[in-house]
């Protein structure tokens, strides 16, 4: 234990309302059990208080008699000081904790958390580096991996895309395919071999230029990790032809295979530091617009990649302070922490002069039952019943600020589109008779970010006579398998940035939420149909088919589709080039800082 901490547990154990200044009473013994030590360290311990100036000392004479001792920084104060002292040199996370263990009753939580936000936002450095854009934001999550192969959350994807470069990427404005590391492409022999041209001097962080070898190492890396992957099934080699040119040769065809190249999982790694870097995982390189030059417990940080082919990023670093996400709403930044997308921050309008942006989540949350543990899930009436006792528009009225559209799919309607809300209490209460349900209690299973609508979920269902029973995981936890399997129910959000391929991803993702709640019958039918929609050329006739999947789990209510939220986010009249990418984040590379505006509101 450092001393700073030594000093909030003795002045906590001496004091109450005493005033700053007025002598205790105390022995070395009762220091040495406090603090878990020697009498030896115990005097080692306050002689350096002494010397710090936090106290003062008058020993008593001879064993077991009573010293006196005077504290000279009051807790609030002292709290404030040290947690600013240890965010200010990058353990920011640490500060938190030591606020939470001993300043709840103070108000150094609120007083540190209003110094923090002054820290978020748009810098212009001075001295060394002056002139340099620097952008510091708060973020409430875990990053579990910046590998690939192993993306799974949306956060985790926005930040690989940030330091890799895929082939290809999918466009959200024009809906289509667009130029990446490969500025063109073709098919041949009816959509069974494709083949991918690069751009000349696309160079990784390191230096050196990617290469057509990179190409085929890095799907086929993900091949080997993950073979019975949907993104492979009908892979049979890759081939480099030269230096910039690279061929996919296909078992049978496969005409989407562009969108599958725009996935996170599809992004360009060097071979080399691959298989010669045990550690590389640890601080990947990339081709992309930002290099990761940190990535520590309490922060991320990103510099701009200044060879980048598209051009340089207009910020020079951008820091994100990795913040508990159990840290609760009312303590979180009011200002900055909004540049990023955050469902629940909607209710906290930051100060005036600030432009609202906002944008419906692409994607939805759901409840998918495990069709693979038995229970009262298992029976058509009962799943049924669920979904009309789930009223949708009261669910959006959890909050004071309007929070998206009931969810009848996964996609947003379009302007025009019907909105469904099933709710029809009547009806649930006849199709629950029909089930010969007998009261057998449900268990959920979630993570914190979904926590107050699972609450909403347990009321409902209640008042139905449905009794659940919560389990909060956290973002790591849930994604072992061992968390999931035994419950009857799972929420959460899914997310569909890159359009068919992400709704593919849904069904067939290994690991995936769905895929492991689903009886194998009807998976083994799910498969067959996106293969069926991989060999079709046609949009319309894919997305027909996609839509057919879609249908026979909402109507069998294998998925109770719930909400599109609504991303909002608040953007200093400062900050320009905020747009919302595919994964509903803002790509940094295109964010910039007018310095007139800054002027301005100083």
């Amino acid at each position: 234990m450092v001393l700073e901490e030594r000093y909030v547990q003795l002045y906590e154990s001496c004091t109450r309302d005493q005033s700053i200044g007025e002598k205790y009473e105390i022995t070395l013994d009762e220091l040495a059990e406090l603090w878990n030590c020697s009498r030896r360290n115990v005097k080692l311990i306050i002689r350096r208080m002494e010397e710090e100036g936090l106290i003062r000392w008058q020993a008593g004479l001879g064993r077991g008699h009573r010293s006196r001792i005077a504290f000279r920084m009051e807790l609030e104060s002292y709290l404030l000081e040290l947690a600013i002292k240890r965010a200010s040199g990058g353990a920011y996370k640490a500060a938190i904790e030591l606020l939470e263990r001993y300043g709840r009753h103070t108000g150094a939580n609120r007083k540190f958390m209003e110094w923090l936000s002054g820290r978020f936002g748009f810098h212009q450095e001075d001295g060394a580096q002056a002139g340099m854009d620097m952008l510091r934001l708060p973020i409430y999550r875990s990053v579990i991996t910046l590998d690939p192969a192993e993306a799974f959350y949306v956060f985790d994807s926005h930040l690989i895309r940030q330091i890799f470069d895929r082939l290809v990427r999918f466009d959200i404005d024009s809906n289509r395919v667009v130029p990446g590391i490969a500025h063109d492409w073709k098919f041949e022999q009816d959509g069974k071999v494709w083949t991918f041209y690069l751009r000349k001097g696309i160079r990784f962080h390191h230096g050196r230029e990617l290469t057509s070898d990179d190409v085929a190492f890095s799907i086929e890396r993900q091949r080997a990790s993950q073979p019975e992957n949907w993104l492979f099934r009908s892979l049979l080699e890759i081939v480099p032809i030269g230096p910039r040119v690279v061929r996919f040769q296909l078992r049978e065809p496969n005409f989407m295979l562009p969108r599958l190249l725009c996935a996170t999982s599809m992004s360009i790694v060097p071979k080399e530091l691959v298989l010669e870097q045990p550690g590389f995982w640890r601080l990947p390189v990339g081709s992309g617009p930002f290099r990761l030059s940190v990535w520590a417990e309490d922060r991320i940080v990103l510099e701009a990649h200044p060879e980048f082919f598209e051009g340089r990023p207009h910020l020079d670093l951008v820091e994100l302070i990795l913040l508990p996400d159990d840290l609760p709403i009312s303590d979180r930044s009011r200002n900055w922490g909004q540049l990023l997308m955050d469902h629940e921050l909607v209710e906290k309008p930051p100060e005036t002069g600030w432009v609202r942006k906002e944008k419906l989540w692409q994607g939805c949350t759901v409840l998918a039952w495990n069709m693979r543990k038995d229970g009262p899930h298992r029976h058509l009436a009962f799943r049924k019943a669920v979904d009309h006792v789930l009223d949708r528009g009261g669910m959006l009225r959890l909050t004071a600020v309007q929070r998206g559209l009931p969810a009848s799919g996964f996609r947003v309607p379009k302007t025009g589109e019907d909105v469904v809300d099933d709710h029809d209490p009547a009806l649930a209460a006849g199709l629950l008779a029909e089930a010969d349900y007998a009261g057998e209690p449900i268990s959920l299973v979630t993570y914190s970010i979904h926590e107050r609508d699972a609450e909403w979920i347990r009321d409902r269902c209640a008042e139905a006579g449905i009794p659940v029973r919560i389990r909060l995981e956290t973002w790591r936890s849930i994604r072992r398998k061992e968390a999931t399997a035994d419950e009857d129910c799972l929420l959460y959000g899914v997310g569909l940035g890159d359009g068919e391929a992400d709704v593919i991803e849904v069904y067939e993702q290994p690991g995936g939420f769905i895929p492991a709640y689903m009886d194998p019958a009807l998976a083994m039918w799910v498969r067959k149909q996106v293969d069926l929609a991989l060999s079709t050329p046609e949009e319309q006739e894919r997305a027909g088919v996609l839509r057919g999947i879609e249908e026979r789990l909402r109507d069998e209510a294998h998925l109770l589709f719930l909400l599109h939220k609504k991303l909002t986010t608040y953007i200093h009249p400062a900050v320009k080039g905020v747009r919302f990418n595919s994964l509903g984040w803002i790509d940094f590379n295109r964010v910039w800082l007018d310095p007139t505006e800054v002027k301005r509101s100083e």
